[in-house]
């Protein structure tokens, strides 16, 4: 059995996307199935041992700002055009892609090689305008979470499978010790920690995290993990909050280190105000023994179990996301230990491996007598 993992941005950028490319071909290939990743080029390398065919493409900057959907479509059909040669002359039999703009070289594929299983992983929103016409040479779409499926069917009048995102248990755990070196580094170790790690843009909800601190005592402060457009907006409102101290912004960093930095925090938060399809970091935080206060938004509130692992609030309210912090720092130990344990039970790559070959690749292996 030979799987493809289809995507421009899996060696050359860092996200949930990339992370569960790199994460569930490792793991099947574990597993024993035969396994590629086809990426733009690209310097990230998360496993050498995964195999990988990079190509070309011209980054999506490089094209007229006719927003941002048209310029990832034509970034991704540069791409295509690279790889046309070489998916035309390979065999697969199962060809994984994770936006809808990549519909076209699945229709391509799917004329050359009517035989391949196309399976469409969606855990966003990227729709565009002719992507239901190409929709027909899609075999299977999988949602990451119950909110996704409901977007899905809506947009594509299917009912899809929903396999969840995964994460790394062994690799994300608590690790108290590297946590504390951090914190005494920043001169935080006698503070309480709430910490956020993701895309700084503005649906994240980030800048509801500074309002709040505002409302909270002293001793508590704020640790924001990665980069984005919207950084200086958060940067401008701690100013005018008078709260610029206890904001400590430390960039991006590689996701084999973010166990300490997640481990360097007491309460995780994710105040999304925009659709979260899954919510990857919610996992990683809970495995790394964090409990986790986010908003009622989309996959969110089916990770969190409101007082189990962590707290919700309703999405934009800020009076309630301070009482919520609060709690969730009174409650710590329990919602610590209830949170690893539910992310082990749920969430491991290898559990979310094997629910994708029992679905998928079996399902595959049964209508075409593949082995």
């Amino acid at each position: 059995m030979k799987i493809v993992f289809y995507n421009v941005t899996t060696a050359n950028k860092i996200g949930g996307i990339e992370v569960y490319c790199w994460e569930m071909a490792k793991t099947l290939g574990n597993l024993g199935l035969e396994v590629d990743l086809v990426s733009g080029e690209g310097n990230f390398i998360k496993y050498s041992e995964v195999n990988r065919k990079l190509f070309p493409f011209k980054p999506r900057e490089k094209f007229p700002d006719f927003g941002t959907r048209f310029r990832k479509l034509m970034e991704r059909l540069s791409f295509f055009k690279n790889t046309k040669s070489y998916l035309k002359n390979s065999c697969y039999d199962v060809f994984l892609l994770f936006k809808p703009f990549d519909f076209v070289p699945a229709w391509f594929v799917k004329k050359w090689h009517p035989e391949v299983l196309t399976v469409f992983i969606s855990g966003g929103e990227d729709f565009w305008w002719f992507d239901r016409y190409f929709l027909k040479s899609i075999d299977l779409i999988i949602s990451v979470s119950k909110e996704n499926a409901k977007i899905i069917k809506q947009r594509y009048k299917v009912e899809p499978l929903i396999i969840p995102n995964g994460v790394d248990v062994k690799k994300f755990r608590p690790l108290k010790k590297e946590g504390s070196v951090l914190k005494k580094k920043l001169g935080i170790f006698d503070k309480k920690v709430i910490i956020s790690v993701g895309r700084i843009v503005g649906w994240k909800g980030y800048q509801l995290v500074i309002k709040a601190l505002k409302r909270l005592p002293e001793e508590f402060v704020y640790v924001l993990i990665g980069e984005g457009p919207y950084l200086k907006n958060l940067q401008k409102l701690a100013e005018e909050l008078e709260v610029k101290k206890r904001v400590f912004f430390l960039g991006s960093k590689f996701h084999d280190e973010l166990p300490k930095y997640y481990s360097m925090g007491d309460v995780f938060v994710q105040p999304s105000i925009g659709h979260e399809a899954f919510g990857i970091t919610v996992i990683e935080a809970m495995a790394c023994g964090l409990p986790v206060v986010g908003s009622t938004s989309g996959g969110i509130k089916g990770l969190i179990k409101d007082d189990f692992n962590g707290c919700l609030f309703e999405i934009g309210n800020v009076s309630e996301f301070v009482e919520k912090i609060k709690r969730a720092f009174t409650q710590k130990k329990r919602l610590s230990k209830n949170a690893r344990k539910f992310v082990e039970e749920n969430f491991s790559w290898e559990k979310i491996a094997k629910i994708f070959i029992k679905t998928v690749i079996n399902k595959k292996t049964n209508s075409h007598g593949l082995v």
